[in-house]
C-alpha cells in the first residue's frame, strides 16, 4: 500500500477530482472544517473545543478530532499517523499545522 501526506490547510478547491487526489482534498476539507459551519450537515468537520488550549493538550485533542472525523467522513482512507509540522514562528502564534499520513483502503465490492 500506498503512503499519502496531506498538510492540514485550507485546499484550492478542484472539482471533478477522482482516486487518490478527490481523497486528499477531502482530508483537507475535513481537517480544516469546525463542526456546526456546514449548513445541511452540522456535524462535517472537528470540534472548535481545541482552540485556545494549552500547546500538547490542543495537539492530543486535534489528532483525536481528526481520526474520529476522517474516519467518519471520509471512508476511503485510513490515517496511519498524525504529526504536527513545527517551525518557532508557528508554534509561538500558537498554530498547529497537521501533517496527515494515509492510505487508501482496499474497496471491496
Amino acid at each position: 500500500m500506498i503512503e499519502h501526506k496531506v498538510l492540514g490547510q485550507q485546499p484550492a478547491m478542484r472539482f471533478g477530482l477522482t482516486g487518490i487526489d478527490s481523497i486528499k482534498q477531502n482530508i483537507q476539507v475535513v481537517a480544516t472544517t469546525f463542526a456546526g459551519t456546514v449548513p445541511l450537515d452540522r456535524a462535517f468537520g472537528i470540534s472548535g473545543d481545541v482552540m485556545d488550549r494549552p500547546y500538547q493538550v490542543a495537539q492530543a485533542l486535534l489528532i483525536n478530532e481528526l481520526m474520529a472525523a476522517i474516519t467518519e467522513f471520509e471512508p476511503r482512507a485510513e490515517v496511519i499517523s498524525i504529526e504536527f509540522e513545527t517551525s518557532t514562528e508557528e508554534a509561538e502564534q500558537g498554530k498547529l499545522v497537521p501533517i496527515i499520513k494515509f492510505v487508501e483502503k482496499e474497496v471491496v465490492q
